[in-house]
């Protein structure tokens, strides 16, 4: 094995809010409205508006992903009829796009990252908005990366083979030379398909929907463990 292939979200990062569409200062803007956060009615009104969020479309940079994201709280605001100020608006859409905060970071991530490089060449492969780009730079850990391929650069999200293809090539690498780690068993089952071998991250702080069959570990200690089998 040469490479090992990451995803972001449950696997390098967390939500700190339990949420990954919540801005980190929501509840703050929000004052006594916060408390229909996680009430019913906001999650049917989040799904209601998902298409703007949605990671399987092309979105070029940071800038982009700030107007899809204001227009997905003014979507929000609408059905809560919360009324929030344009201004509001703006700080919660610039939080969400530039506020690193709303991530927690595994700590045993950049650790590990350090010293697989010295073995294996490593790939990112995240269904995930530009932002988390600029957030794995701030924290110095987009450097330990030889590529990095998130979905809104190919327009398509796992198991999308594209997606493979995609850090397949910016990695010059083969499918059978390849260890892919996700939390999703769709995702992971995707990988397979493509001829790799794969391993579930299942992190007790943020527990995937399902444990598939093959192989899974709990931390990258264990990992690591996992990948001269």
């Amino acid at each position: 094995m040469k490479h090992l292939i990451f995803d972001c979200g449950g696997v390098l990062v967390y939500p700190r809010l339990g949420d990954w569409k919540l801005p980190y200062r929501m509840a703050e803007i929000l004052g006594a409205r916060s408390k229909d956060i996680y009430t019913s009615r906001f999650l049917l009104a989040q799904r209601q508006c998902e298409q703007w969020l949605d990671e399987a479309q092309l979105v070029p940079d940071t800038a982009e992903e700030r107007r899809l994201r204001l227009e997905y709280i003014r979507a929000i605001d609408e059905k809560m009829e919360w009324r929030l100020s344009l201004a509001d608006i703006n700080t919660l859409a610039a939080d969400f796009t530039e506020n690193p905060r709303r991530y927690g970071f595994f700590t045993d991530v950049q650790p590990w990252l350090l010293r697989w490089k010295e073995r294996y060449s490593l790939g990112m492969l995240s269904d995930a908005m530009p932002s988390i780009l600029v957030f794995m730079k701030q924290q110095g850990l987009l450097d330990l990366f030889n590529a990095a391929v998130i979905s809104t650069q190919v327009g398509a999200i796992k198991p999308d083979k594209r997606m493979y293809e995609a850090i397949l090539n910016a990695l010059n690498a083969a499918p059978e030379d390849c260890l892919f780690v996700d939390d999703r068993p769709c995702n992971l089952e995707g990988a397979v398909e493509m001829g790799m071998r794969a391993v579930q991250m299942a992190r007790p702080a943020c527990l995937p929907e399902a444990i598939w069959e093959g192989p899974v570990a709990h931390s990258f200690k264990e990992l690591d463990g996992l990948l001269g089998q």
